[in-house]
């Protein structure tokens, strides 16, 4: 009996566990397509991009009210000032990747920023957050490109 209630307790805190992280990762566990899928995609993916469908709505491409080249200087201003390690940019492709360090765990990630050009005065952002170890990220590769696209909308 004591080993089945150690075991319990064991479970209990390991259920917390991905809970709390997934919180601090911004999971949005209750917000559309709904907390199946998402635990479904946070526990099976380690991958993470916007895009013009994304199976989650805030990965959706956003577009920007500004040209392509103030959007560029934005992005890298705004990923130093969230701490991300800048590994490599390239001004003329308005492209940039960064190590991002996991909020729990500490754990790298790589994120892949690139800006396109729509027409004068709008543009759009692509990004790519991956875990470099893992098959599950727990939200944080999603939590990382809300991280930059909320605090560019500042």
């Amino acid at each position: 009996m004591t080993l089945l209630k150690i075991l319990l307790i064991i479970m209990l805190l390991i259920v917390a566990l991905v809970f709390f992280t997934l919180h601090r990762n911004n999971a949005n566990l209750f917000q559309a397509p709904g907390l199946y899928k998402r635990l479904a995609i946070y526990l099976t993916t380690n991958t993470a991009k916007t895009s013009d469908n994304p199976p989650l709505p805030e990965l959706q491409t956003p577009v920007f009210k500004v040209g392509s080249e103030r959007l560029y200087q934005r992005v890298l201003t705004v990923a130093a000032e969230l701490d991300w390690k800048l590994l490599a940019n390239d001004s003329d492709n308005q492209n940039a990747n960064f190590e991002v360090r996991s909020s729990i765990f500490s754990f790298k990630d790589d994120v892949y920023v690139q800006v396109k050009y729509i027409k004068m005065n709008e543009s759009s952002l692509y990004v790519q957050s991956n875990s470099r170890k893992g098959k599950a990220d727990f939200a944080a590769n999603a939590g990382h490109i809300q991280a930059l696209i909320n605090k560019i909308k500042q």
